[in-house]
C-alpha cells in the first residue's frame, strides 16, 4: 500500500517508508510546508517500494528500521542491488543500534536518528542529503567523514541525532550507550554522572566543557566536548567524542604552521585540542585564564572559527586529513 503524490515534476523525490499507518500521517503533516520544495511520497509497505517507479529516481528515502517482513536493511539491500542511488535516512530506536551499525559500510546511509525524531532535524537532514546527492558541501555532510563521534542531546540527555563515528561508539557500547529511554550514558555510574552534569552546565550558563571518559575496561582514553548546538536551539548540545590514541592531536609546531599561530597561541591551541576546558588549558601553559580568553580570541580569528568547538573541531581534524609529517608530538611544549 502506497500514498503517492500525484504528477510529474522537478522536485527532488522524497520517499517516506513505515509499516505505520499513524507515523506516516505525522510526518506527513509535520512536513506539509515542504511540498513546495519537494515530492514526497509515503509507504506503509516496504514491498510496494521495490516496485514503485519513484525507488530508483529519488534523490532521498527515509525508511523505518524495524518493519515486518522486510526491514529497513533488507529494503535499502534490494533498492542498491537494483541501481537506486538515492541517500538514504534510518529511523531507529534506541534497541537498534547493532543493526544500524551493520549498515554504516555496507548501505551507505546518510543519517541516523532515533525516534521520536523532532520534524525539524529530519527536515534539515532530508535537505543536506539532497545536497550531498546533487554534489554540494555543507558542514554536516563533513561531519560523518570526521574522526570524531558526534552525537546531538536534548535537556533530558536523550540521543536525536549521531554521525557514523558516534553511531559506531554507540553501537559498541564501551564508551557510550543509549538506555532503553534513549538517554545517552557512559561507561561508568560515575562517568555518566559527570556527563549529565557537565551538559545541565553547559545549557545553563553557554559555556563549552571538556571532560574525559574511558571504556569499559579502562583502557582506552577519549575526549569529550560538549557545546551548545549552535542553531539558535537553548535546548540542545553536541557531543564531540575523540579517541584519544586512535587520533593524536597534531603538535605545536605543526599548528604554528598550519595556522600561523604564535609560539604561546599554538601551545594554548595544542591543550584546547587535547581536551582541556580553557581554564585547564591556561594553567598548563602557565598563563592566566584572562590571557588564555584573549589568545582564544585571536585564535578564532586566524582559524575563521567562533567557538571553541568549532576550533577544536578544527584542531583536531587537520591532522589525519592534511598531515603525514611523521612528527606529530609535542615537541616545543615543555
Amino acid at each position: 500500500k502506497a500514498c503517492i503524490s500525484q504528477g510529474a515534476s522537478s522536485k527532488p523525490e522524497v520517499l517516506f517508508v513505515d509499516d505505520e499507518r499513524s507515523v506516516l500521517d505525522g510526518i506527513r503533516r509535520a512536513l506539509v510546508e515542504k511540498a513546495v520544495d519537494w515530492e514526497m511520497a509515503f509507504f506503509d509497505d516496504p514491498r510496494a517500494v521495490l516496485d514503485a517507479p519513484q525507488a530508483l529516481s529519488c534523490k532521498v528515502i527515509v525508511t523505518d528500521l524495524r518493519m515486518p517482513d522486510m526491514n529497513g536493511l533488507d529494503l535499502l539491500e534490494q533498492l542498491r542491488a537494483r541501481g537506486m542511488s538515492a541517500e538514504a535516512i534510518i529511523l531507529t530506536g534506541t534497541g537498534d543500534m547493532a543493526s544500524a551499525l551493520e549498515a554504516i559500510n555496507t548501505l551507505r546511509v546518510f543519517r541516523y536518528y532515533t525516534k521520536p525524531c523532532p520534524s525539524s532535524r529530519l527536515i534539515e537532514g532530508i535537505a543536506d542529503a539532497i545536497r550531498h546527492r546533487d554534489g554540494a558541501s555543507v558542514p554536516t555532510v563533513v561531519a560523518d567523514r570526521l574522526p570524531l563521534g558526534i552525537l546531538a542531546l536534548d535537556g533530558v540527555k536523550r540521543i536525536g541525532f549521531m554521525n557514523k563515528e558516534g553511531a559506531k561508539l554507540v553501537a559498541a557500547g564501551t564508551v557510550l550507550f543509549a538506555d532503553a529511554a534513549g538517554r545517552c550514558r557512559a561507561s561508568t555510574p560515575q562517568q555518566t554522572a559527570l556527563l549529565h552534569r557537565s551538559i545541565d552546565k553547559v545549557l545553563k550558563e553557554g559555556e563549552s566543557a571538556v571532560i574525559a571518559m574511558t571504556d569499559v575496561g579502562g583502557e582506552r582514553r577519549y575526549s569529550c566536548l560538549i557545546d551548545l548546538d549552535g542553531r539558535d536551539r537553548s535546548d540542545s548540545v553536541l557531543l564531540f567524542v575523540r579517541d584519544i590514541d586512535r587520533y593524536p592531536v597534531p603538535s605545536v609546531d605543526t599548528l604554528k604552521r598550519l595556522f600561523d599561530f604564535s609560539g604561546s597561541e599554538a601551545k594554548l591551541a595544542y591543550e584546547l585540542a587535547a581536551g582541556f576546558d580553557i581554564k585547564d588549558a591556561a594553567e598548563r601553559v602557565n598563563i592566566s585564564v584572562l590571557t588564555a580568553r584573549t589568545y582564544l580570541k585571536t585564535l578564532f580569528g586566524k582559524t575563521r572559527t567562533n567557538r571553541q568547538a568549532e576550533l577544536v573541531r578544527l584542531l583536531v581534524t587537520a591532522m589525519p586529513s592534511m598531515l603525514s609529517d611523521g612528527n606529530d608530538t609535542p615537541s616545543d611544549h615543555s
